[in-house]
Parts: C-alpha cells; sequence; structure tokens
C-alpha cells in the first residue's frame, strides 16, 4: 500500500502521479511496467516514487485495489437499489457502465485495455475476496455485495447458490458490454445500446425462469 507521504501529497500532484501510472499500465502488460516512464510521465524525482511506494509490485496493487473497491463498491449501490435483486443487476449496471451515446464509465475502459493487455489476469481474485465459500472455492460474490443480496428472491437462500446466479448475471453483463463496445480487432460493428438492452431482459429472463422445456409427465398405463 502507499504510505502515508502519499495521502499527504497536494491532491493535483497526487491525481498526476496516478493518472501516470495508469497511462503505463494501459499501455504496456503488467511485467512491462516501467517505473522511470512513470516518474517522468509525472513529472517526480525517482527517490520521491519510493517515497510513496515501494517498489513497482507495491504500485500495481494499489491501482489493482483501487479499481477493484470502485467495481465492488458501484455494484453494491446498484444491488440495494435493486433491494438485493441478483436478477436486476446485469441491466442495470449495464446502464452505469454504458452512457446514452454508447460511451464507456472510465474505469471501465481502463479495466477493459488491462484485460486486453493481461490476458492471464485473474478475475475470481481480483473480484472476489482471498475467502472460501463453506464447501466451495474462492468467492467471486464479495462479502460488501453478498451482504445486500436478498436470498428470498433466489430457489436457495445459502450463498453458493447465490455466487452461481451472480457468475451467471455477471456474464450477461460482460457479453452486454463487449456486444455494445466491440474490441478493434473484430470486423462486427459495435451494437445500439438500445437493442442490447433488449438482449439483456432476454437473457436475464431465461435465466430467472430457466429455458428448458417442461417434462412430460409419463401416461398412465
Amino acid at each position: 500500500m502507499p504510505t502515508a507521504t502519499f495521502f499527504r501529497l497536494p491532491e493535483e500532484k497526487r491525481m498526476r502521479l496516478v493518472e501516470a501510472c495508469w497511462a503505463e499500465l494501459t499501455q504496456v502488460r503488467i511485467t512491462d511496467v516501467s517505473i522511470n516512464r512513470i516518474i517522468a510521465a509525472a513529472r517526480i524525482p525517482r527517490g520521491s516514487f519510493y517515497q510513496y511506494f515501494e517498489d513497482k509490485e507495491d504500485l500495481i496493487r494499489y491501482l489493482l485495489e483501487d479499481l477493484r473497491q470502485y467495481f465492488i463498491t458501484l455494484l453494491r449501490d446498484i444491488l440495494v437499489e435493486a433491494e438485493g435483486d441478483l436478477f436486476d443487476l446485469p441491466l442495470m449496471a449495464y446502464d452505469r457502465f454504458i452512457r446514452r451515446q454508447g460511451e464507456p464509465d472510465p474505469m471501465l475502459t481502463l479495466f477493459i485495455k488491462l484485460l486486453t493487455l493481461n490476458k492471464g489476469l485473474d478475475l475470481q481474485s481480483f473480484m472476489g475476496a482471498p475467502q472460501d465459500l463453506p464447501e466451495g472455492p474462492q468467492c467471486f460474490l464479495a462479502d460488501p455485495l453478498w451482504e445486500v443480496v436478498d436470498p428470498t428472491k433466489l430457489r436457495r437462500e445459502d450463498r453458493e447458490y447465490a455466487e452461481h446466479v451472480f457468475h451467471l448475471a455477471c456474464a450477461v453483463l460482460a457479453f452486454a458490454i463487449v456486444e455494445t463496445l466491440q474490441c478493434p480487432q473484430r470486423a462486427a460493428p459495435a451494437q445500439d445500446p438500445a437493442q442490447v438492452r433488449e438482449r439483456i431482459k432476454q437473457r436475464i429472463d431465461l435465466l430467472r425462469r430457466g429455458g428448458a422445456a417442461p417434462e412430460e409427465k409419463e401416461e398412465p398405463t
């Protein structure tokens, strides 16, 4: 974590350093981040950098944790507004992340660039906490989110089941964002957000109600 000296910096200087750090982190892989380029862009001496951060890894941990907390706080606020309904999360989050003009949230843009450059980034560790479910793997549904989920809206009310629903809801959200923004390498044009919203509704309806045909009852013999 940054030192107390970093947090005592004037806001303009602190933000200039953070912006220089993000500019570097969204242009090269995490393993190729250069302190020299960062301090040149931030216009600070090399010695000053080490008054703020222990090393490059300390800086990267701080930036990733700051980004993680941003997303968790935003998703928590949405869940509170949705009265804990995980099925309402994808559409409401999409409307927060994608502006009416089809432009993404700035922090989402940083995250997408980070993922593009670092294909092996562990999203499970990024979003969740280093904890275990009672009988399962590492938790993706972080504590601040689970605290505001209304489990009575689910078929089962335990956290592990909510974890599965959250995974699927996030998948719907992520695919909708990809449909809207597209990748520069893909030939397909970006989709109209209004059309994407309708598809989110359809996919969440499938998730909420299930897509399988009802099983036919056997005729009595």
